[in-house]
């Protein structure tokens, strides 16, 4: 099993000083990566998410500064928000800062107001999202020319390029995602009960079998949002501590509560999980990462 965490990326504990803090404590305590998520532009009337979403590359970079091991990861980031060759350079960059230590987690996003403010339709964003990863693909190994629907380049290339291939792992559960993540390097899968999860897990390694490959080449990860200490009221989430969504299902108890809530994902086939505490403040935050790492030590 590998661990990764959240880091406080928005609401009201969020700052550079707890971000880098939580992110030098997650890596002295062992955890594998740290990770952030993407919102570009939030609707004012979507009750319970934040405004404050600071765009996840520069953060990255800020941690990277402060760390020299642990992976960096997108949690998932929507491609279709962005100028697909000026994203490749800015992964690119990220990467050179922190050679190797970059994990590209994407998605194919699912609200259609953020499109709009955007300027990018959400329909066919599937296929887009296929045509930036493969041109990223391309611009990343030398390539100087690519050609597809939504993502085209001739006679250009990029510098820095990533030393190594970037992993890119596919957020979502629709069979379209599974899909693609069968696919691709990992599979980052929402919380679901124990039998939907393997499930969904038996659908992925059917593409994969169908592919020609087998399972290693794809990593099996799950996001499980937690709290250590007392529960919080499940309405309104965001608006308390800033790392939820709305009602979903949250884990609330002590380490061995943990443990035994992902036993069964573990026996299924679960490989990595992305812990994503609920803390209300920088105290609360800095007990979850220090307390945390009990899970696998």
């Amino acid at each position: 099993m590998k661990w990764g965490i959240h880091l406080p990326q928005l609401g009201r504990a969020a700052s550079l000083d707890l971000l880098v803090e939580v992110a030098r404590r997650a890596e002295a305590g062992g955890f594998q990566d740290v990770w952030v998520a993407d919102h570009v532009a939030v609707p004012v009337d979507l009750e319970g998410m934040p405004s404050f979403f600071p765009e996840p590359v520069p953060l990255l970079a800020a941690v990277a500064a402060h760390t020299q091991r642990v992976g960096l990861g997108t949690s998932v980031l929507v491609p279709a928000y962005r100028n697909p060759m000026h994203f490749a350079k800015q992964w690119a960059t990220l990467d050179w800062l922190a050679p190797g230590r970059t994990i590209l987690g994407v998605g194919a996003g699912w609200l259609e107001a953020e499109f709009e403010a955007c300027g990018v339709p959400m329909i066919r964003r599937a296929p887009r999202l296929d045509d930036y990863l493969d041109g990223w693909r391309a611009a990343w190994s030398g390539a100087t020319e690519y050609r597809s629907e939504h993502f085209s380049f001739t006679g250009v290339r990029i510098n820095p390029r990533p030393a190594v291939p970037v992993p890119i792992w596919i957020g979502g559960s629709s069979p379209g995602a599974l899909r693609r993540a069968a696919r691709c390097d990992g599979w980052m899968g929402t919380w679901a009960p124990p039998g939907v999860f393997a499930d969904r897990l038996e659908m992925l390694r059917a593409e994969q079998r169908r592919l020609g490959r087998f399972p290693g080449e794809t990593t099996i990860s799950i996001h499980m949002e937690l709290r250590l200490g007392e529960e919080l009221s499940t309405a309104g989430r965001w608006s308390v501590v800033g790392d939820g969504y709305g009602d979903r299902e949250m884990v609330v108890g002590d380490v061995d509560h943990m443990a035994e809530v992902l036993s069964p994902y573990i026996n299924t086939g679960l490989e990595h999980v992305l812990l994503v505490p609920l803390a209300r403040s920088a105290d609360e935050w800095l007990h979850h990462v220090d307390t945390l790492p009990t899970l696998f030590t």
